[in-house]
């Protein structure tokens, strides 16, 4: 008799198929629904909804789930441009490191164009700010300069991924 087993890592991200996608869709929507209203909504049994499920996290499709704040509540929301010396990788290297290390930047991209990086930042306060800046991001040799634009409104803040 032969066994058969999958490699959960072999699977390509790109060969979803339409009931994957379904059940990807529903997920972002709300995922704290019970598996039966969601297997509804798919088109599915709960078991084959479940087993679809676990495939797409186990395959890392599905990288985590967690709970959208808002950060309304919690703090001022201010995007930073950063533009880098060009004569400093190693600088650009090391403030990109320090960037994943601090739990005050929730979003950090690197980009093209005239700024080279641009972080989300959600602080207590504008004093908690004007220090941030100065000692994280302003005191970094490797920083030419950057740009601080403060969020007074969401027009669109989106998770969902398009699939």
């Amino acid at each position: 008799m032969c066994k058969f087993t999958l490699d959960m890592s072999d699977i390509d991200h790109r060969m979803l198929d339409q009931a994957d996608r379904r059940i990807l869709r529903e997920i972002q929507k709300d995922i704290r629904r019970s598996p039966e209203d969601m297997a509804g909504a798919v088109g599915m049994s709960v078991a084959t909804y479940r087993r679809r499920l676990n495939r797409l996290r186990k395959s890392g499709v599905i990288q985590r789930e967690a709970a959208i704040l808002d950060p309304s509540g919690l703090g001022i929301e201010i995007i930073v441009l950063v533009t880098m010396m060009e004569e400093h990788a190693s600088g650009y290297d090391r403030l990109k490191k320090r960037v994943r290390a601090e739990p005050l930047v929730t979003q950090c991209y690197s980009v093209t164009g005239e700024a080279d990086l641009v972080l989300h930042v959600v602080m207590p306060d504008m004093a908690s700010f004007e220090s941030w800046i100065t000692d994280f991001i302003l005191a970094d040799p490797a920083v030419r300069r950057c740009q601080s634009n403060v969020v007074y409104s969401r027009i669109k803040y989106e998770t969902a991924v398009p699939v």
